[in-house]
């Protein structure tokens, strides 16, 4: 599809024709205003505006102007022509593209966005319209009492008693068949070990868990994908292998499997949390739970028909028993992490050090937080602590000196000394 430089041809403005200039005028003369005339002849208030009092002749002069302009892009106009009608799909931006690639350009003479209206108004002369694709869906059955519940994340920012924005952070699940809600809120971005704490004060509120949890395929729970196996995090997978449940992984951009907990999340940021001004995050917590009683499961779903709270009642007999040790104890007290041959162990995407011989085969260890957020790195059996870091909220990083090689040269020196008194220095 060659470019012609010497082809260059008149393109017509898109502007209205005589006919609706004659409406605007007519609709003018009847009374109406601007915004009426827009509503009655369906076009943009702005054409309405740019004709209400430019008279006759002043249209026709502009009306010629217009059609005998020549514009920077006309030296394209055949390949335009051309692309649009072997490809109705392409768009403008991707024309503006070839024509760069082509001719060997790094930029044009004219802009994108301008580019854009030309090409519109080509589609309009040759009556080359862009094939419209609707995806389709189909609804799909509630899974049965108690099988499955959905969880996503989201964000909103909120005033502060200060004025200023801040930003909060929710985890929601819902229960599929009764649609069941919870929602907690906190103030930094979710981690393995928050998602997880999460997941324990959610089965807490509804007195056990589904078989199974549907997700997005989220960085904080799945690191990579191994030939169509997901591979969870560390945490994360320790976390399944307690409490045992299924998982169900949802494919991006797909309102069919995930579409019922991604209404809550939006439910929850303009249902309750939007114009709220924010105090603390306990106090927060607390105002939603009580927000989810009154209100967000309270009143009748509008796909079920049914109120959750009550068919709730219902679905909670159907839920799986967790383990108090799951309800109660502190997520990092019960999630072991590996000593690394390197004398390393991984946590939140970094690399904490612990002394050099700590290691060994299958050597597990906790990760414990204190208030001020020291992290002390401790023996699973024992208890016994082999090290301790500031937390680091940075990515990739070896957190921890190594501790110098004793200088052994000085050692066998002082040894030869004693030696040497020992034997009254006979050697």
């Amino acid at each position: 599809m060659p470019l012609d430089d010497t082809i260059l041809s008149g393109g017509n403005e898109r502007m209205i024709d005589w006919i609706m200039y004659g409406k605007i005028s007519e609709l003018k003369r009847n009374g109406l205003n601007k915004s009426q005339t827009t509503r009655r002849l369906g076009i943009d208030y702005k054409t309405v505006v740019k004709y209400w009092d430019m008279a006759p002749d002043d249209y026709a002069y502009t009306k010629s102007v217009a059609t005998n302009r020549t514009k920077k892009a006309d030296k394209y106009r055949s390949f335009v022509i051309e692309c649009l009608q072997k490809y109705p799909d392409m768009s403008a931006s991707q024309i503006y593209d070839w024509i760069k690639e082509r001719k060997e350009l790094t930029i044009l003479d004219f802009k994108k966005r301008a580019f854009r209206s030309y090409v519109a108004s080509i589609r309009d002369e040759y009556d080359i319209t862009k094939p419209q694709t609707t995806r389709q869906y189909e609804a799909l059955d509630d899974p049965s009492l108690g099988h499955q519940a959905q969880v996503d994340m989201g964000e909103i920012y909120l005033e502060t008693m200060t004025g200023r924005r801040k930003k909060v952070y929710c985890f929601a699940m819902v229960l599929s068949n009764s649609r069941h809600k919870y929602i907690v809120w906190q103030e930094r971005p979710f981690t393995t070990d928050t998602f997880i704490q999460a997941h324990i004060k959610a089965f807490s509120f509804y007195g056990g868990r589904p078989k199974e949890i549907a997700y997005d395929q989220d960085k904080i729970l799945a690191v990579s994908e191994n030939k169509g196996d997901i591979i969870y995090t560390e945490g994360f997978q320790n976390y399944i292998n307690e409490v045992k449940f299924d998982i169900f992984l949802c494919h991006g951009y797909d309102p069919e499997s995930k579409g019922r907990v991604e209404n809550v999340v939006k439910y929850a940021k303009h249902g309750f949390a939007k114009h709220r001004i924010f105090t603390d995050i306990n106090s927060f917590n607390a105002d939603c739970i009580a927000w989810l009683k009154r209100t967000g499961n309270a009143e009748v779903h509008g796909t079920t028909k049914k109120i959750p709270a009550e068919v709730f009642v219902l679905e909670k007999e159907y839920l799986l028993p967790v383990s108090e040790y799951s309800f109660t104890a502190a997520t990092n007290n019960n999630i072991t992490y590996q000593v690394r041959k390197d004398n390393i162990v991984l946590y939140k995407g970094n690399r904490y050090r612990v002394p050099k011989g700590t290691y060994s085969y299958g050597k597990c260890v906790y990760m414990l937080l204190d208030d001020v957020e020291n992290l002390f790195i401790t023996d699973v059996l024992t208890g016994e602590i082999y090290a301790q870091h500031p937390l680091c909220y940075d990515k990739g990083q070896l957190i921890g000196k190594k501790k110098r090689t004793e200088d052994k040269s000085k050692t066998i020196l002082e040894m030869e000394k004693t030696c040497l008194i020992y034997l009254n220095n006979t050697i």
